[in-house]
């Protein structure tokens, strides 16, 4: 699935940059301002961030992120989300806190679609407990691939492929880190 999922992204990339565009196509440039609101759901795996590949736990949740950011330029946002992760599998558990550091570069402008590169962390805190994480306080790390639909009008939509990983950066255990694939959509207004 993830090398499938590598190849989409990878044909979508090529296909948003060849089309020729116009000036009056651009759909978002530097200043404007995002909000956004996306839920998700994540899975834990074994991949993502090399040498930190060691979860063994089966951990699902869902995800709920709110967002606001700027662009710095006509391609880079910078932004932050709040992180409420709803665990029900091992057990019931929460976890909340902020990526209050984050960016997403857009490879186009011009376009009603355009993928992007998304990468942010920051702190969170949580009640799950498994043997990847050792502390109630830790920091995230996410990055991933996405696609951004923007309309002339009114909220448009993001679609994202992210990992989601969550550790205690060795401050404390054996920081072994766990790891989720999630899968995050909502809807983005971009305000010119």
């Amino acid at each position: 699935m993830l090398s499938a999922a590598i190849s989409a992204g990878a044909v979508l990339i090529v296909v948003s940059l060849s089309a020729p565009a116009s000036a009056e196509d651009v759909r978002f440039a530097a200043g404007n301002r995002t909000r956004g609101l996306a839920g998700g759901w994540g899975h834990s795996w074994r991949h993502g961030i090399p040498g930190y590949g060691k979860t063994k736990s089966d951990v699902q949740f869902a995800a709920f992120h709110p967002q606001m950011g700027w662009l710095v330029t006509d391609r880079l946002e910078l932004y932050g989300e709040g992180s409420l992760l709803i665990y029900y599998r091992p057990t019931r558990d929460f976890s909340a806190g902020l990526a209050g550091i984050g960016g997403r570069y857009h490879f186009r402008n011009d376009r009603a679609w355009t993928p992007y590169f998304t990468a942010a962390a920051g702190l969170l805190w949580t009640s799950l407990t498994v043997p990847e994480v050792d502390r109630i306080f830790n920091f995230q790390l996410l990055y991933g691939i996405g696609i951004r639909v923007v309309p002339r009008r009114g909220p448009g939509w993001i679609v994202e492929l992210r990992n989601h990983h969550i550790s205690n950066a060795g401050t404390a255990g054996a920081n072994l880190g766990l790891n989720a694939g999630t899968v995050v959509a909502g809807v983005q207004w971009i305000l010119r």
